[in-house]
């Protein structure tokens, strides 16, 4: 185990001071949604006066965002031969709350992470339990039916969003009641001195931002991207992410690869200077968009008009032609003919880019750990 660093703790609030360790298998500069937003949940529940403590998996990458975290690597992999160390841990801490973010890509397929609730259940039985589940609707039934221990043992269980909620409900209807909705914000903010300087980039360009998994659909933005270069089109795809060999050659066959940038992994600003240039941000979600998607709420945080798709239960706040363009999941025609129009109808590009920025304003940070603490609160007293 290696602590990385803490100092004092600078308190926005007349909260009390309780002490919460936040479980993650991942955490900055390690690559992940979950472990960016467990970031910025904790600098904020820090900055509102609660003692945080990140124990997370010991990787190099990991380093601590701002001196008022405690980042502890505890283990180096969730197998469940590591439960001892963490029982250690956890006996050495003392925590008012155990709080479980899940799940998180560097908890791989490991199991220690499924059984914490039982293992603090019946080790610390007083110590109270939180399991925020960022992922039910489109996980694996197996993984699905691996969650039981944090829906039967978790004092209270967080959703990101609705959709989420209901996708758990139909499963464990049991659960009504012993949960709540708390949404995630934008896990970039948008760099400062950049923002009015939008748009300038010398060959305008289109972004995808987030890692290429079974969930997106890049091929179909492929065969969009390439249906606007066939239409005269002069602009570049930046994918701001990895790419597989697969899709690499799908690029290839297609004949677009010459007009595609593949960044790789980048930091939270250089990502910000992409998304402040870019024309447009299309994300082509297979379920279709919601609000847990970390990286939908950072395009609106930048002002960025959003080409994505409409899924079953889309959110109330989204508003198709108004601060978002929603397309049928699969279609790339309907795709490129909204990008086509994002680039010859600057109007539009305006309207829906103040939108977006305004709906981003909805998820501010400072909101997101306040209804942390009110809930901690309760849970304690």
């Amino acid at each position: 185990m290696s602590l990385v660093v803490n100092n004092s703790h600078t308190s926005a609030t007349k909260s009390k001071a309780y002490k919460v360790a936040m479980i993650t298998g991942s955490f900055p500069d390690a690559p992940c949604g979950v472990g960016d937003y467990t970031a910025r949940l904790s600098q904020e529940l820090a900055r509102q006066g609660i003692h945080v403590s990140v124990l997370t998996t010991d990787l190099p990458e990991i380093k601590p965002p701002q001196p008022s975290i405690t980042v502890c690597k505890v283990v180096k992999s969730w197998q469940l031969y590591n439960t001892f160390r963490f029982v250690r841990f956890l006996k050495a801490m003392k925590p008012d709350i155990i709080h479980i973010q899940y799940p998180t890509r560097e908890y791989r397929r490991f199991l220690l992470p499924n059984f914490l609730p039982l293992i603090c259940w019946v080790i610390f039985p007083k110590l109270c339990r939180i399991a925020t589940i960022h992922e039910f609707s489109i996980a694996h039934k197996f993984r699905k039916i691996g969650m039981i221990f944090f829906l039967l043992l978790s004092n209270k269980i967080i959703f990101p969003d609705k959709r989420e909620a209901s996708a758990v409900l139909k499963w464990f209807p049991w659960l009504k009641g012993r949960y709540t909705v708390i949404p995630i914000g934008a896990n970039i903010e948008p760099v400062p001195n950049i923002v009015s300087s939008r748009r300038i980039a010398e060959i305008p360009y289109i972004v995808y931002f987030g890692f290429a998994t079974k969930s997106k659909d890049v091929i179909t933005l492929f065969h969009a991207f390439k249906q606007l270069l066939i239409h005269g089109v002069k602009c570049k795809l930046v994918m701001i992410t990895y790419l597989s060999d697969d899709d690499h050659h799908v690029m290839k066959e297609l004949g677009i690869e010459h007009a595609i940038t593949v960044t790789g992994y980048c930091t939270p600003e250089q990502v910000s200077v992409y998304f402040t240039n870019a024309t447009a941000c299309v994300l082509p979600f297979k379920d279709g968009v919601s609000l847990r998607r970390g990286t939908f709420l950072t395009a609106l945080r930048h002002g960025l008009p959003v080409v994505t798709t409409i899924g079953e239960n889309v959110p109330e706040v989204l508003k198709n032609w108004e601060n978002v363009i929603l397309t049928p999941i699969g279609d790339y025609q309907a795709m490129s003919d909204v990008i086509l129009k994002l680039f010859h109808d600057p109007v539009l590009r305006n309207k829906i880019s103040d939108n977006a920025m305004e709906l981003g304003k909805c998820f501010s940070w400072d909101n997101i750990g306040l209804q942390h603490v009110a809930l901690y609160s309760s849970m304690l007293t």
